[in-house]
């Protein structure tokens, strides 16, 4: 048995029918987008400067009696890059200094010390860059050890942990 179907399409042929679904899908499509392209520049810069760095180690007297001497050694090491050229080393009076005399202090009790350049017997009380011998074009290095000392006394100091803060200040040139 032959089934014969037949289909109206109505007032549209199966042509038009066609030509208005691909008219429909056209206006569907997502628009090409056209790529566009900007440069710029990014400048990467840098400036070298001269540079000299200080380290110190520090001058520990460690447990001291109450009334005897004591002395101790610490350091002061300065390096430098290419071509600087130094001009001082100031050691500060200290966050006690009284009257130009460097004291310890507990808060309340005070110890007064001196420092010296060792194997100096001069004290430091500012300028020390004769001690310093970087000469030439760099990069340099060079230290100091720097003594320590506390007098004895006649009467008992205050027992205590005591502490100063002694600012070393570099001053150097470049080229």
């Amino acid at each position: 048995m032959k089934v014969k179907m037949t289909f109206s399409t109505g007032p549209f042929s199966l042509g038009t029918l066609s030509t208005a679904v691909f008219l429909t899908a056209t206006v569907l499509l997502p628009a090409t987008a056209h790529a566009a392209v900007e440069e710029g520049t990014l400048n990467v810069t840098a400036t070298v400067i001269a540079q000299c760095t200080v380290t110190t180690s520090a001058v520990a007297f460690g447990e001291i009696s109450p009334t005897q001497a004591a002395s101790a050694t610490g350091s002061i090491s300065i390096s430098c890059d290419a071509d600087n050229t130094l001009s001082s080393v100031v050691l500060d009076g200290g966050s006690n200094e009284s009257a130009g005399t460097r004291q310890m202090s507990d808060g309340t009790n005070y110890i007064p010390y001196t420092l010296a350049v060792s194997g100096s017997s001069v004290a430091v009380d500012g300028d020390i860059s004769s001690s310093f011998t970087l000469t030439g074009g760099g990069p340099y290095a060079d230290s100091a050890d720097i003594d320590g000392a506390i007098a004895s006394v006649g009467s008992a100091r205050v027992l205590g942990s005591y502490s100063d803060d002694i600012t070393v200040t570099v001053t150097y040139s470049a080229p």
